[in-house]
């Protein structure tokens, strides 16, 4: 307003400078006033934009919040049952493969009791087969065998001589001692027969056990004789073979010459050997080399070329 007044001074007279300061001072002011007054009204206006932008803001906020913790609210309470879940499903599982490891470890004891129970059936049952078939053999073969060796007994030359000597010493003796003496001589023979006696049933039971050892031997034979046999077959078969297969080769090698016009043609048959020298076959297998020692010992036994031990 100075500087407006000075500028004025240098214009205006000096009568009219005050009419013309106070003019402008009065429409500075007015302006002054309309400026205050649009400015407060921009400013309210401003200021109601402002608000309503910031309720709105607020109002954004508060819906966003709310829904934010809806959603945190929703996904706890579903991390709350999946954990719920998951627990229950674990203590299922674990009560579960507890119930199938008791369930398998009674399944194991099971069976153990069952094969021994087994294994104790057939034992006895294996057992008592054998005995079995022992008593039947023993009340079929026992009298034999008992005949056998007492022929062997009485047939062995030690005791035909102790019985021929001890008659001869009897009947020198016999003018020499009395009754009494010779009732004694003859219970003392009595004590050698029952000793006898009792030696040839150690004996008699002796080749009872190697009776059954050899009837066991015989079976074991007897089934090594049907793979002799099977391989013998078998050998057969490749040799046949193999000869078939020479016959063939040789006649390959054959030539003739003959009537050729005639009816019954006649080849007289030149063969001509390409292989020089002997010649092994590989096929040319010893059937015996099959067979371990003690077989063949077995088999000798049983032939009679070989005693047994």
């Amino acid at each position: 307003m100075d500087k407006i007044t000075e500028a004025l001074s240098k214009l205006l007279p000096e009568d009219q400078l005050q009419e013309v300061s106070a003019a402008v001072s009065e429409m500075l002011e007015k302006k002054k006033k309309e400026l205050e007054a649009e400015m407060n009204s921009n400013l309210e206006e401003a200021y109601a934009t402002l608000t309503a932008e910031k309720e709105e803001t607020e109002r954004v906020a508060k819906e966003g919040y709310r829904q934010a913790y809806d959603i945190i609210s929703e996904l706890r309470n579903r991390n709350e049952i999946m954990k719920s879940e998951y627990d229950t499903a674990i203590e299922e599982g674990y009560e579960e493969a507890y119930q199938a490891i008791l369930a398998e470890r009674g399944k194991n004891e099971n069976i153990e009791v069952e094969l021994h129970e087994e294994y104790e059936k057939r034992f006895n049952e294996s057992k008592d087969y054998m005995v079995e078939k022992l008593d039947l053999f023993l009340r079929n073969k026992g009298k034999e065998i008992y005949e056998m060796a007492r022929r062997d007994v009485m047939n062995d030359p030690t005791m035909a001589e102790h019985k021929v000597t001890l008659d001869k010493i009897v009947e020198s003796v016999s003018n020499y001692i009395s009754d009494e003496d010779r009732i004694m001589a003859t219970s003392s023979r009595l004590e050698e027969a029952h000793k006898q006696v009792e030696e040839l049933s150690g004996r008699v039971k002796i080749l009872e056990s190697k009776n059954i050892r050899l009837s066991r031997e015989n079976t074991n034979l007897n089934e090594a004789m049907k793979e002799a046999a099977a391989l013998i077959t078998e050998s057969k078969s490749h040799a046949n073979d193999d000869e078939k297969k020479a016959r063939i080769d040789e006649a390959k090698k054959v030539t003739g010459r003959g009537d050729v016009v005639t009816e019954d043609t006649k080849v007289v048959g030149e063969y001509s050997n390409d292989n020089k020298g002997n010649t092994t076959n590989d096929d040319d297998d010893v059937v015996v080399e099959g067979f371990d020692p003690d077989t063949l010992d077995q088999l000798a036994v049983l032939a009679g070329t070989k005693k047994s031990d």
